[in-house]
């Protein structure tokens, strides 16, 4: 599977643009000096700074604007990084809700046949092992113990997160739009394991 995830469902940073993989959100300000917080959708928290400058789109920068990061250290949930013209605080305050990008292209080519981004599962169809839909795929994170998908309900309220493995999700067909989940698969696992807890 790839290496890259995508969306914190902030429509107002959210750019609806093929050519552009999101690499991060940030979700806060960290110290005084202006460093972000930084949720970041790679497998390799340090390999956003791999392709050269990102573009910041957000409330603060709706047309897109050019940026280096440097990484400072890992904090809860993410990693610190000071973005270059934002030396206070406040402004990087502002910054929340905003997203990093990086063109397509300057990213590994995939070489699996199959291969794809994270990025490209966003607004996929969620099937169960019936072939019924039952919500569309919101967004793929990494917090530290694995993939994990999330899917917008389209029945029931709300949103639910499955882990994102083959046992789980057997099946991803980009070109037909779809995510197959087995979610019987996870509901027994989730069972097992508050039952263990329980013992």
């Amino acid at each position: 599977m790839s290496s890259f995830a995508h969306n914190d469902n902030s429509p107002n940073s959210t750019i609806d643009d093929p050519n552009l993989v999101c690499l991060g959100a940030i979700f806060g300000a960290v110290g005084v000096r202006g460093a972000v917080r930084l949720k970041v959708f790679t497998e390799d928290m340090k390999s956003i700074c791999d392709y050269g400058p990102l573009t910041l789109y957000g409330h603060e920068c709706p047309e897109g604007k050019k940026v280096a990061a440097k990484i400072l250290h890992n904090v809860k949930g993410g990693i610190a990084v000071k973005l270059d013209g934002i030396e206070d605080r406040n402004v990087a305050e502002l910054l929340k809700g905003s997203k990093l990008y990086i063109a397509r292209d300057v990213l590994p080519k995939i070489e699996e046949e199959d291969g794809f981004y994270y990025e490209d599962l966003v607004g996929l169809n969620a099937k169960n092992m019936d072939d019924d839909i039952f919500g569309t795929i919101d967004g793929v994170f990494n917090f530290g113990a694995g993939d994990i998908i999330e899917v917008k309900l389209s029945k029931e309220n709300g949103k639910l997160m499955y882990p994102f493995s083959d046992e789980i999700v057997p099946e991803v067909n980009i070109e037909a739009g779809f995510v197959v989940i087995n979610r019987e698969a996870f509901d027994d696992d989730a069972g097992d394991a508050e039952e263990a807890e329980t013992n």
